[in-house]
């Protein structure tokens, strides 16, 4: 199933895992391998971008893990968020949609925050 998920084939996964494309279809056929055999296909298919989920009364299974935003994704939504910022209207007397504006505009800016300082985490990753 992970593979299939992933959608790369027996020798792809054989090469990321640093094993033999037999290999990969004797542990798909049922067969038992070493324990360290388990461990590298186990490690190559998180590296790709498999989560294993446990049991937990359905099955155990996998899924692809959420993939993270580039630092230039990022910069494209906090563009787009400053802009939004910048041309939400300042209430010129109190109302309730003026209340509200101000709301947005607050959240707004809680996420324009909340964005920058991932951008930031992520550059300073990179550099390490």
């Amino acid at each position: 199933m992970a593979r299939a998920a992933l959608q790369i084939g027996i020798r792809d996964l054989a090469e990321l895992a640093k094993v033999a494309p037999s290999t990969i279809a004797r542990f798909e056929a049922g067969e038992e391998l070493k324990e360290r055999t388990i461990e590298a296909l186990r490690a190559a298919l998180e590296k790709a971008g498999v989560e294993f989920i446990a049991e937990n009364g359905g099955g155990a299974g996998v899924r692809l893990k959420k993939t993270a935003k580039s630092v230039e994704e990022l910069s494209q939504e906090i563009d787009t968020l400053e802009d939004k910022i910048s041309s939400m209207p300042a209430p010129t007397k109190p109302s309730p949609e003026a209340g509200m504006n101000i709301m947005r505009k607050a959240v707004a800016k809680n996420d324009l925050a909340k964005l920058k300082a991932r951008r930031k985490r992520i550059k300073n990753n990179r550099s390490k």
